[in-house]
């Protein structure tokens, strides 16, 4: 049984769009975070992945950052959209140092104005290793929000 974490951004929310196109391959959870009020946010999703025997995560900006070390931690593949690896407005603290992601694909649009797709890659350069098989897509036509088009077509790479 597949079990998605679906992470949203930060200011944003779980779309009900993008979580109608993620039940296609599994049951799906997608909590609505309050970033800049949640005290812990890692540990919250950690729980999560936890206590619904989460199987893929799927994250964008702020979720994709979390995405990625939540994924390296549990174990798990991932599927992040211009994940704020290199740069992000707020601090949230993450536990880091796993080296244990499976499978990574990491989507970044090059029209991106707020987290600058070049941070991102420099950032993931010592995370190219033998564990994970990690993909980088650069979409030329991608901005920072994504689109629904965008999302299903990506969604269908990691699935």
């Amino acid at each position: 049984m597949i079990n998605i974490l679906y992470i949203h951004g930060l200011d944003s929310s779980p779309k009900p769009e993008k979580i109608e196109v993620l039940k296609q391959y599994g049951s799906v959870v997608g909590l609505h975070l309050d970033y800049k009020k949640e005290e812990d946010p890692f540990k919250l999703l950690n729980d999560t992945i936890l206590n619904e025997n989460i199987s893929h995560i799927v994250g964008s900006s702020l979720g994709g950052f979390l995405g990625f070390w939540l994924g390296e931690k549990n174990s798990l593949p991932c599927l992040l959209f211009n994940p704020a690896l290199g740069m992000r407005s707020i601090d949230v603290q993450v536990e880091r140092n796993y080296n244990k992601c499976p499978k990574r694909l990491i989507v970044l649009g090059e029209q991106d104005d707020v987290v600058l797709p070049y941070h991102t890659i420099e950032f993931l350069r010592p995370f190219s290793r033998k564990k994970t098989q990690q993909e980088i897509i650069i979409d030329s036509t991608m901005e920072h929000r994504i689109s629904d088009e965008n999302f299903v077509k990506y969604v269908k790479v990691l699935f």
